[in-house]
């Protein structure tokens, strides 16, 4: 065994996922404009934008950001959610 192996660290990182109804994109390049605005958000691990479904799904973690936070960043976008 190595001199500088300690352990095994558990780690569990706190997630959540948010399913965000989005109004007024009109093409899947709304979506991928949506999808870029909230991946920027500290604290988002995935962001997926269904343009035919009108939806935001976004996993995030909620100590450092909050589902108030995710939809400003798509009213910043443009885009009422």
């Amino acid at each position: 065994m190595s001199p500088y192996y300690v352990g095994d660290l558990e780690m569990s990182v706190n997630k959540k996922v948010a399913i965000i109804k989005v109004r007024g994109m009109h093409c899947e390049g709304c979506a991928k404009s949506i999808e870029n605005a909230l991946r920027l958000l500290d604290g988002v691990s995935s962001a997926s934008v269904e343009f035919n479904k009108r939806r935001a799904i976004v996993e995030y973690n909620p100590e450092i950001t909050d589902v108030d936070k995710l939809r400003q960043a798509i009213t910043d976008a443009g885009y009422d959610a």
